[in-house]
């Protein structure tokens, strides 16, 4: 069998602030639709209605008129972001030009939740960066003449924040780029005469704040916008880091609360915890992917907010059609002078969940069948640089993963991969908490550790440690495997 070198999914992040500590279990979603509130099947809706009255209405989350929904129909169906780089780590022009791809790609995750609900009115979000906050205007290499960018300083109000909770450390810049509040909306939403520098077009609604310093399984996020590390930001422009912590610091934008409680707190979850069973991708370790639950949920919330009077002016709503943007080829720049032609890969995208029936491998790639889209022709290094966690060749019949990938449409060969993550194992083994096919002494210390809520503790299969079976890992669960490596 091959050994599977799949990354954990570890993080959630924060309303406020959170380290991204717990296992997240990936199971895969099911369908949620729904015509209007009433058609939300009652055991989500009676979930819905607690979260709503529980954490909603005492937070606040929703009060301001700023949240993602109010963005999005106040912009005819079009988010604007600046990039907030507290960081000197150099920036390419392929990596800016990816940016809004990149956000696009996550809010869509959210907005495609929506589309055909309840009168919702957006079919696509467009992504816009409007320009760059930095702190060394160097950093962003072959600036080109249209690129907007703000230089101006201010003391950072996150540094000894993050420092003094552990999300960071002291290579966090002492300064950081001043966002240019005169065009940001989040400052500015009760204001309805504010100019925004004479368009309301110029304005921002959103900031991507990216720290160096700060840990790369972090994040924070609110109406404001969201702030990663980094690297993390990297990671995501370059297709080598899971964009769940961005989809979960989105969500707070639409004003969803973190669940840190437990079952019916303050903090909490609703009684009973999610119908499904699978989490929340707002809850930390319980999820890495916008669930059942999140998609009924996001549906109810718009519910809720849509008849506030005054609130959004849906009959004056004129979207923007423009399709999605593709600012990059992933094709190398050509260098020979031949005048001969070649055919032009036809590049398609697939995004599925399903189960490798059959799985044939040359010296470097092979061919994947999969038991309901076919097959795939791929690479052994060529389309995933080296990540060991997008390498196709580690998997086997009867995994189930959730994949996301171009490829060509007449070939049917794999280009990218942007997504994939194991579902589940052919060949679980109990108390593999590391999954690398065996139950050893090292699961044992990676338990503990994790128990002991030991820094930067990462369990690849938390499943496969709760031995129990009661959904949670405890001393009992680690009770039980070391019984279990004493009869190996």
């Amino acid at each position: 069998m091959h050994t599977k070198k799949i990354a954990a999914a570890m993080t959630a992040a924060v309303l406020c602030l959170s380290a991204m500590t717990a296992p997240e279990p990936i199971i895969g979603p099911e369908s949620a639709s729904a015509a209007s509130i009433s058609d939300i099947p009652q055991e989500y809706r009676t979930a819905c209605d607690w979260v709503w009255t529980n954490r909603i209405e005492p937070e606040g989350s929703c009060k301001g008129w700023n949240t993602v929904y109010d963005q999005i129909i106040a912009g005819n169906g079009t988010v604007q972001y600046i990039l907030i780089w507290q960081s000197y780590e150099t920036l390419t022009l392929a990596q800016r030009q990816r940016l809004p791809q990149m956000l696009e790609d996550a809010l869509n995750k959210w907005n495609d939740c929506l589309v055909g609900y309840d009168d919702w009115p957006v079919e696509h979000v467009n992504v816009k960066v409007i320009g760059y906050a930095v702190l060394d205007k160097s950093v962003l290499q072959d600036l080109q003449p249209d690129e907007v960018v703000f230089t101006e300083t201010a003391v950072p109000w996150t540094r000894d924040w993050l420092i003094e909770s552990g999300m960071g450390n002291s290579s966090i810049p002492e300064l950081q780029p001043a966002e240019p509040t005169a065009l940001s909306r989040y400052a500015h939403w009760q204001d309805k005469n504010w100019s925004y520098n004479g368009s309301y077009d110029n304005r921002f609604d959103m900031y991507l704040h990216g720290i160096h310093g700060m840990i790369d399984m972090g994040g924070v996020g609110y109406q404001y916008g969201q702030i990663l590390s980094d690297h993390s930001i990297e990671g995501l422009l370059n297709g080598t880091t899971s964009e769940h912590i961005l989809l979960h610091e989105m969500g707070h934008g639409f004003g969803y609360p973190d669940y840190y409680g437990g079952e019916g707190a303050s903090d909490g979850f609703p009684p009973g915890g999610f119908p499904g069973g699978q989490g929340s991708i707002m809850m930390a370790g319980s999820c890495s992917y916008i669930n059942t639950f999140d998609k009924y949920f996001a549906q109810y919330t718009w519910s809720k907010l849509k008849d506030e009077p005054g609130r959004f002016d849906l009959a004056g709503f004129s979207p923007i059609t423009t399709e999605p943007s593709v600012t990059e080829t992933t094709a190398p720049p050509t260098t020979t002078t031949t005048t001969t032609t070649t055919a032009q890969p036809q590049i398609a995208e697939a995004a599925f969940t399903d189960t490798v029936a059959e799985m044939q491998l040359t010296g470097n790639g092979g061919v994947i069948r999969f038991a309901e889209h076919g097959s795939f022709s791929f690479s052994g290094d060529a389309y995933y640089g080296g990540d060991d966690t997008k390498n196709l060749s580690y998997y086997e019949p009867g995994d189930r993963i959730r994949i996301r990938f171009t490829y060509d449409a007449q070939s049917s060969g794999i280009i990218q991969i942007t997504e994939l993550e194991l579902e589940q194992n052919a060949r679980a083994v109990r108390g593999d908490v590391d999954k690398n096919g065996k139950l050893e002494i090292n699961d044992l210390v990676l338990l503990q550790r994790w128990i002991l809520s030991q820094p930067n503790t990462v369990l690849a299969d938390w499943q496969a440690g709760d031995l129990d079976e009661n959904g949670r890992l405890t001393a009992a669960d680690l009770t039980l495997m070391k019984r279990e490596l004493m009869n190996i």
